[in-house]
């Protein structure tokens, strides 16, 4: 449950199908990962690529582990997230990479236009490092394309109307490149990283993972929501709003990668094929409020008065006991003190226990529509391993469990034998 959070758009001026047309022959955009961009000999094979491929536009994020070391010297002063200077600081390591791409493609002969959140014109609001673009200046970019320039665009980052710099979190360049794609009327975006394209969970702790090769547009969004970082959410969200065909490639391999598709039937043809997918996040922070007095309007005040301060929520259980309500949700680690300020301001005195131990599970896939039993069978497959279950949140297509940390490994181990791995 995102509903604290609305989903990023891009202003209806820049959809590709409004009075603005597309360029035909306009190629796609692609965005390069911190990985794919992490040395300067791994820049220089990402220029190469550039001319082999031709793209419309370029995307990077800042090189490995750059953003990690920033995040650290601010947390050194500060553990203070939702202010301007945090942005400015996280959002800097981009630049580099823009400009280090750029004198790459120079010597290659190209014509690189280098652009920051600013030149490009990519407009968010004011939630500092989770901000929600608004709009993409399409002309500002289209222009250097027709001029014969490569632009090479900083992602994660943005800029507000009255000109502070913005970043859109963990993974955010993801969706710096669709909406640059989506500003452009570009068809296609494709996210180069350092696996081969979407899996069927994290092969580092699962060797028997297995790539998809086409994943729904609703399964990934329920896989990234629920901890898969190949992609980041909002960048599927904006891809599926728009029409654009988005891929999962490497960078260092000629693999075909994942195609992101909204036709249920060709991502899952198999039609015994319940779960596509098991996920897990270890940022996961658990709070319980209460107990409160049972008033009708006692949910709106705890979840109204977070969504005013930005926080995502996403499990939610109540219980009823002699009239008093006790409320557990989860949040993301980065929300965790922005959401217990907000509670104690709200209730002050009112009891607040947090748990940060806990991870969150999940399965996902459009076939548990038509399958009856597929919590039953999560329940004993956790159950088996002895992993007790500490909160439970369900959809259509996905369930999700609350668990201690340290159990989350054999936790995703033990469901994808269950439902992937079985015959």
């Amino acid at each position: 449950m995102n509903d604290a959070c609305l989903s990023p758009h891009v202003e209806p001026h820049v959809n590709p199908n409004s009075g603005l047309a597309p360029v035909p022959d306009l190629g796609p955009v692609f965005k390069f990962g911190g990985t794919s961009m992490g040395s300067l000999k791994r820049i220089a094979h990402v220029a190469d690529l550039c001319i082999e491929k031709k793209p419309s536009a370029v995307v990077v994020s800042a090189m490995a582990g750059e953003t990690n070391r920033l995040v650290g010297l601010a947390r050194e002063l500060s553990p203070r997230t939702d202010v301007p200077e945090y942005d400015m600081l996280v959002a800097s390591g981009e630049q580099v990479s823009v400009a280090l791409l750029s004198l790459a493609l120079r010597e290659r002969g190209l014509k690189p236009w280098p652009m920051l959140a600013p030149q490009a014109g990519i407009r968010t609001d004011a939630q500092f490092s989770k901000a929600l673009i608004q709009s993409v200046d399409r002309e500002n970019i289209l222009r250097r394309v027709r001029e014969g320039y490569l632009p090479v665009i900083a992602g994660f980052q943005g800029v507000t109307a009255d000109g502070q710099f913005t970043s859109l979190g963990r993974g955010g360049s993801d969706t710096s490149a669709v909406a640059v794609a989506a500003g452009l009327g570009a068809s296609e975006c494709v996210i180069y990283t350092d696996v081969d394209g979407v899996y069927t969970t994290d092969p580092r702790i699962c060797p028997t993972a297995r790539i998809l090769r086409r994943v729904n547009y609703e399964e990934m969004l329920e896989m990234a929501s629920q901890g898969s970082k190949v992609l980041h959410i909002r960048s599927v969200q904006l891809a599926a709003k728009w029409g654009i065909r988005l891929f999962v490639r490497n960078t260092f391999s000629n693999d075909e990668g994942t195609e992101m598709t909204n036709s249920t039937a060709s991502a899952s043809p198999i039609e015994g094929e319940v779960v596509s997918g098991v996920a897990a996040s270890n940022d996961e922070a658990w709070l319980t409020v209460g107990p409160l007095p049972c008033s009708t309007n006692v949910l709106f005040r705890v979840f109204s008065a977070l969504a005013e301060r930005g926080v995502n929520v996403d499990i939610i259980t109540q219980s009823l006991d002699h009239a008093q309500l006790t409320v557990n949700f989860t949040v993301s680690g980065a929300d965790v003190l922005v959401a217990e300020e907000t509670i104690r301001d709200t209730f002050p005195g009112v009891p607040l226990q947090k748990r940060t131990d806990v991870a969150k599970v999940s399965i996902v896939g459009v076939g548990m529509r038509t399958h009856a039993g597929v919590a039953a069978r999560l329940f004993k497959a956790l159950a088996s391993k002895a992993i007790d279950v500490l909160l439970v949140t369900t959809s259509e297509i996905k369930v999700a469990c609350l668990i201690e940390r340290s159990r989350a490994v054999e936790a995703v181990q033990a469901l994808h034998a269950e439902f992937i791995d079985a015959p």
